[in-house]
């Protein structure tokens, strides 16, 4: 019997060996599991470091005003990014934001349905909610007609693999044989966390910390200073990053106000500092290559 840590230790040499070649979803042939085989250190984005590129994703979407905004500087800029959103948040009043992504070359994925803990949900709950948020990212791509290939997945709060009864990766590969009739839910981490989620945080200390992670420099960490009746607030500290990995998928989220004016203020900063913004399917871990990875239900 291989002891645990062999195991995990093997796991991340077996994807680290192919995964600048390959894309970042679970392996066909592996049984994952339940905490064991866990954490996401291993699937960093290797292609991305010291190339002085970045990937823009943003989390928690859509909303109504923001979204749009920040769609309309994206446009000006010319930069394409990632929409992980909430298919509970696609309404009625919200699909045209939905249209735009798609229509503006910008990537559509999900974050979920509805942004609870993946490990705290019975396989039953995950399998569901997962197999019906990939299905309506689908339709949603199928009603605007986008020849988009991808299907990623972002776990909310990065959080997988840590419920006891079973693994989320082999639930995600099921699920994806039952949509495309082959492996092709993309599971897509970040390397760079702005923590624009920290209100503390203002737009220009959210911009740095992305920058700091490429170029090197100041950067801006949290810690929690107290909380009351569920509500945290943090303080903020600056440290340096002496060595930075000079590139990765950046995390922001469209929901917050400074999130739109720090995304600005790093694109504009990102021109004058030869960084390079590119989209997530053109980094090889998130390319879908030669697969068709077309629905087929």
């Amino acid at each position: 019997m291989i002891k645990p840590i062999l195991a995990v230790a093997t796991l991340a040499l077996s994807i680290s060996a192919h995964s600048s070649l390959e894309k970042q979803f679970p392996e066909d042939t592996l049984v994952y599991r339940p905490k064991v085989d866990s954490g996401f250190d291993q699937y960093r984005t290797k292609s991305l470091r010291k190339s002085n590129k970045v990937v823009l994703t943003f989390d928690d979407g859509p909303h109504r005003t923001r979204t749009p905004r920040l769609l309309d500087m994206l446009k000006r800029e010319n930069v394409k990014a990632t929409f992980f959103i909430l298919t509970k948040n696609v309404t009625a009043s919200n699909i045209f934001v939905i249209e735009r992504i798609l229509k503006e070359g910008h990537i559509l994925a999900s974050h979920d349905h509805d942004h609870d803990n993946n490990n705290k949900e019975d396989e039953s709950t995950y399998r569901e909610e997962l197999f019906d948020t990939i299905t309506q990212i689908e339709a949603l791509k199928s009603r605007y007609n986008s020849k988009q290939v991808s299907s990623y997945y972002r776990f909310p709060y990065g959080a997988y693999g840590r419920n006891e009864f079973y693994h989320h990766f082999n639930v995600m590969k099921d699920v994806s044989d039952r949509i495309y009739g082959e492996n092709c839910i993309n599971f897509a981490f970040w390397d760079i966390d702005s923590s624009d989620w920290v209100a503390q945080l203002s737009p220009e200390q959210i911009s740095q910390n992305i920058i700091a992670h490429v170029k090197g420099g100041t950067a801006y960490k949290h810690k929690i200073k107290r909380t009351i009746f569920g509500n945290t607030k943090y303080e903020v500290d600056k440290y340096k990053i002496k060595y930075p990995i000079g590139g990765g998928v950046a995390l922001l989220h469209d929901i917050h106000e400074r999130s739109l004016e720090a995304a600005e203020i790093f694109i504009k900063k990102a021109k004058k500092l030869n960084i390079e913004i590119v989209p997530l399917d053109e980094v090889d871990e998130f390319s879908y290559k030669n697969k068709s990875c077309q629905a087929i239900i």
